[in-house]
C-alpha cells in the first residue's frame, strides 16, 4: 500500500491509502484524513458561540482583552464537543 496525497479545487488536502501495483482512483482508497467538517451544524455552533460570548461578557474589545483566554475558551466551548462527536462518527464508518 502507498499513501497518495492531493489538494482539491477548494484547497483542502486529502490523503488515501491505495494498492501499490494497481492504478486506482485515490477516492476509492482508504481515507487518511480528518472527518468532513462540512457535516458540522454550523448554525448551532454559531448560536452556541454567541451565547458563550454573551455569558462571558465578551461584548467589546476591551472585555476580550481583559478576559485573558476567555475568547479561546468560548470558541472551544462552542466547537470542541461537536468536533469530538464528528470524530467518533468518523471512526465508526
Amino acid at each position: 500500500m502507498k499513501r497518495v496525497e492531493w489538494t482539491d479545487e477548494q484547497g483542502k488536502k486529502h490523503s488515501r491509502l491505495v494498492q501499490d501495483n494497481i492504478l486506482q482512483d485515490p477516492d476509492e482508497g482508504i481515507p487518511l484524513e480528518p472527518p468532513d467538517i462540512e457535516r458540522l451544524d454550523w448554525e448551532a455552533i454559531k448560536r452556541t458561540l454567541h451565547n458563550e460570548l454573551f455569558h462571558r461578557g465578551l461584548i467589546d474589545w476591551q472585555a476580550v482583552q481583559r478576559s485573558g483566554n476567555g475568547l479561546q475558551a468560548a470558541i472551544l466551548a462552542a466547537l470542541h464537543r461537536k468536533l469530538q462527536d464528528l470524530y467518533r462518527e468518523h471512526l465508526q464508518q
